[in-house]
């Protein structure tokens, strides 16, 4: 990141004409944290003195610069829009750019734009406005790019998990009905299998029956010749009885 883009800068209070007050002295101690790199100390300085004077820009403008040194750059942000909208003069448009550069080190490129563009409206010959809005605009559009791809990417995964679990579903019922039929072909089997050992007993069955159709055909057979002859034996005795 080119250092043209942070236009972060302390606005110091000219102490001789505000004199030695709360305020001028919560401002200073504020200015000396943030030149040591303490911050967060810096950070709670600048936050007292808004609170002495809630009207000033100045105060919200410096705990923006210490935040956004702090890389808290969403917070930044909105301390650097909330010292833009107490219309100082000397530090809008600044406070609107330095809104800009941290939406855009939070990679929110959209808001960042909007805050190059406020800026430059009130100082449309600035060229680190237009500079930076050129690069957020690069960025944007990137980004934009970058989320279609992945939005693309999301719904192929989607889509492609959706056709595994399709596809495993299928199995499933193909493996079910796989299952089933082979449940039926073992039984039909098992069937046969009964059928064929039940065959040879009920033909034995049927020859016994058969021979004793035909046993009883030969006693009923013999019957009349036993009973023809004991009527011959009988003609027999009655002529001797006679004779």
């Amino acid at each position: 990141m080119r250092s043209k883009w942070l236009y972060i800068f302390v606005v110091m209070l000219s102490f001789s004409q505000v004199g030695a007050d709360e305020y001028r002295n919560k401002i200073n101690d504020g200015y000396d944290y943030y030149k040591s790199g303490e911050y967060d100390k810096s950070v709670e300085k600048f936050k007292d003195a808004g609170i002495l004077k809630p009207d000033h820009a100045l105060p919200t403008y410096d705990k923006g610069t210490a935040l956004y040194k702090a890389n808290n750059y969403q917070e930044a942000a909105n301390e650097f829009e909330s010292s833009a909208a107490k219309n100082d003069p000397k530090l809008k448009s600044d406070a609107l750019y330095n809104a800009g550069n941290a939406y855009f080190k939070a990679q929110k490129y959209d808001q960042a734009v909007k805050s190059y563009v406020d800026a430059l409206k009130l100082n449309p010959k600035d060229k680190d406005y237009k500079h930076n809005l050129e690069m957020s605009l690069r960025q944007m559009q990137q980004q934009q790019k970058q989320d279609k791809q992945d939005k693309n990417q999301e719904q192929d995964q989607k889509q492609d998990k959706q056709n595994q679990e399709q596809q495993k579903k299928d199995q499933q019922k193909q493996d079910k009905q796989q299952q089933q039929q082979d449940q039926q072909d073992k039984e039909k089997q098992d069937q046969q299998k009964k059928d064929q050992q039940q065959q040879p007993g009920d033909k034995k069955q049927e020859m016994n029956q058969k021979q004793a159709e035909e046993l009883l055909a030969r006693f009923a057979n013999d019957e009349k010749d036993i009973q023809k002859r004991l009527k011959q034996v009988n003609i027999r005795g009655r002529s001797t009885n006679d004779w």
